[in-house]
């Protein structure tokens, strides 16, 4: 069964923007880079990708998918929503979110986000002439994302700026998406705690940028060469999708709930084992075992049950059995644990200036 995702055309935009050549530098901010990370995740992790069909002859879009095998196009006049600010904006009355007057009152942030950057006197010069706030075009980006996800039975991906809006359709992301972001979560946590040592807050990496993104800030060359190393970075994770597809096959396939609890339990397990490893691959040698330990298993293995040394062979084996499982994480954070100079990087090959960081 094939795994689809969807995501707003912001981020679209945002990737094309990201790729496009320029000479000369922008004001980059944490939700473009959002955007950006949205539609490259949702590139490598999913089967496929549905997008609004105004990108259907797009270069960079044609390079992505040579065999148009990956993208999947919805036509404008399947909508009820408007997908393009042209044609207007327009918001589900069903959308279930805590108060308009909250997300008013976060219009300068996510204006100046939007932007990349904007300060509060230049917003408010630009809002005397305008009739819709940012408010509405957060909420109108929703619901037509929303439309999509249900039209196409899609997963949708979603910036920071549509984060936690609608607050009764919860996210359910595949299981192999939900795992890459508790790896994400413990590399964050890794560098906080190294920033908090040394006193240098984030000095080479970019705060809260999700691991695929950060692949293709240090490998790419230029801004047009991520294109190119961003379609190799789909094939090199292709066992990552292959993974999401075994578990739901497997789910699909059990019989009765003990079943299905169980192979999550197994998965579970396997997963929480590689976590408490950092990721690493299992080393059996580097196990400390006492000389008592060798004796007491060879001479009265009887009298103390367990012995030490088997214990810690049997512990090992599961171990190597949950690394194998999910071998593909340990080696995607290998390649993250290797990234230095990210902002720098931004700034050289993608003439992007991270200046509003949230």
């Amino acid at each position: 069964m094939e795994q689809k995702s969807t995501i707003p055309f912001w981020s679209i935009d945002a990737f094309l923007y990201f790729v496009m050549h320029r000479d000369f530098e922008s004001k980059w901010s944490s939700e473009l880079l959002s955007r950006t990370s949205t539609f490259i995740d949702a590139y490598i992790l999913f089967d496929k990708v549905v997008l609004p069909e105004r990108y259907k002859k797009n270069g960079a879009i044609k390079i992505l998918d040579p065999n148009n095998e990956i993208f999947e196009y919805v036509e404008s006049s399947a909508l009820l929503h408007s997908d393009d600010l042209t044609k207007g904006v327009s918001i589900d009355l069903s959308l279930n979110f805590s108060s308009f007057e909250e997300l008013e009152s976060e219009n300068y942030k996510w204006f100046s986000q939007h932007r990349g950057y904007t300060t509060q006197d230049d917003y408010e010069n630009l809002m005397r002439k305008s009739t819709v706030s940012f408010a509405h075009l957060r909420l109108w980006q929703i619901s037509l994302l929303n439309e999509i996800s249900d039209l196409t039975q899609s997963t949708s991906i979603l910036p920071l700026s549509l984060q936690n809006i609608d607050i009764a359709k919860a996210r359910e992301l595949p299981f192999h998406v939900a795992k890459l972001t508790e790896l994400d979560g413990h590399l964050q946590e890794t560098i906080k705690a190294v920033s908090a040592t040394i006193g240098e807050s984030y000095t080479d990496h970019i705060k809260n940028v999700p691991p695929f993104l950060s692949l293709l800030i240090d490998q790419a060359l230029s801004s047009e060469h991520s294109v190119e190393v961003l379609f190799q970075l789909r094939r090199d994770f292709k066992s990552l999708r292959q993974k999401g597809t075994e578990f739901s096959e497997l789910i699909k396939k059990a019989t009765g709930l003990r079943e299905r609890k169980e192979i999550i339990d197994e998965w579970s397990q396997s997963w929480e084992l590689l976590h408490k490893g950092d990721f690493r691959k299992p080393q059996l040698l580097s196990r400390k075992v006492s000389s008592s330990d060798i004796s007491k298993a060879i001479v009265k293995p009887q009298s103390a049950g367990v012995s030490s040394i088997i214990q810690s062979f049997l512990d090992y084996r599961e171990e190597v059995k949950s690394y194998n499982r999910f071998r593909i994480y340990g080696e995607l954070y290998n390649e993250l644990d290797g990234i230095e100079g990210s902002v720098e990087k931004l700034r050289k090959k993608f003439s992007l200036n991270l200046i509003n960081v949230l």
